[in-house]
């Protein structure tokens, strides 16, 4: 798990390997590439080297580098959930955005300044998505990697369970609250009723840890 702290923000990266991979999980917030890069030199690995980039969603602050990252380590593919290709492609707008303009006119101002500020970032944001993942498939990769559809948050989140150290990649299906885990907050959903029943699934796996985006590294006894 990095530790990526610019930029005003705290997020916690995953990157896993084996002989032949170099796995990151998300792509911090804008503006955090320098500080990523150096995250991932301090535990003795290259940007370069980087073989897959996979996404829990699509949100800003997970895809916030990529086009940076990419142009560091050009060979690297990157991987979303088949429900979130569109969006981090730029095939579809940023499905909270669109959502909240369909109430525009019972939105407050906050909300709607929020929607104009990321229809105007979000385009610069997007790249190709190489390979898409479904529900239950594994990576045959770092020891296994298993994807968890875990949706709510947005449409297409994804847990990702690391399946030989027992420890699953959350993004933000859930997070750490004294010492337990707490679904996502419910004014950052897409849908708060089906993320709340993705974490009480996530609650429910058969896993040793979790390493959340923004609430950091959870062992259970």
């Amino acid at each position: 798990m990095l530790e990526v702290n610019s930029m005003g923000f705290k997020v916690y990266l995953i990157l896993a390997w084996d002989d032949n991979s170099l796995v990151l999980v998300d792509a911090g917030f804008p503006g955090q590439t320098e500080a990523i890069v150096k995250a991932i030199s301090s535990v003795g690995f290259s940007v370069e080297n980087i073989t897959h980039i996979i996404l829990t969603h699509q949100d800003f602050d997970h895809i916030g580098c990529l086009r940076d990252l990419l142009k560091l380590c050009p060979k690297a593919q990157v991987l979303s959930h088949t429900e979130e290709a569109a969006y981090i492609s730029g095939k579809k707008a940023y499905a909270k955005v669109m959502a909240l303009l369909e109430k525009y006119d019972s939105l407050s101002e906050e909300q709607k300044v929020f929607c104009g500020e990321r229809l105007q970032m979000y385009p610069s944001l997007t790249v190709p998505v190489n390979q898409t993942l479904s529900d239950g498939e594994v990576l045959p990769i770092c020891g296994g990697i298993e994807v968890i559809h875990t949706p709510g948050h947005t449409p297409g989140h994804i847990c990702l369970l690391f399946q030989k150290s027992g420890v699953l990649a959350t993004g933000d299906a859930v997070g750490i609250k004294d010492g337990e885990l707490v679904g996502p907050n419910p004014a950052n959903n897409y849908d708060s009723d089906i993320a709340l029943r993705s974490a009480e699934k996530v609650k429910q796996l058969p896993i040793n840890a979790v390493a959340t985006y923004h609430g950091g590294y959870l062992k259970f006894s």
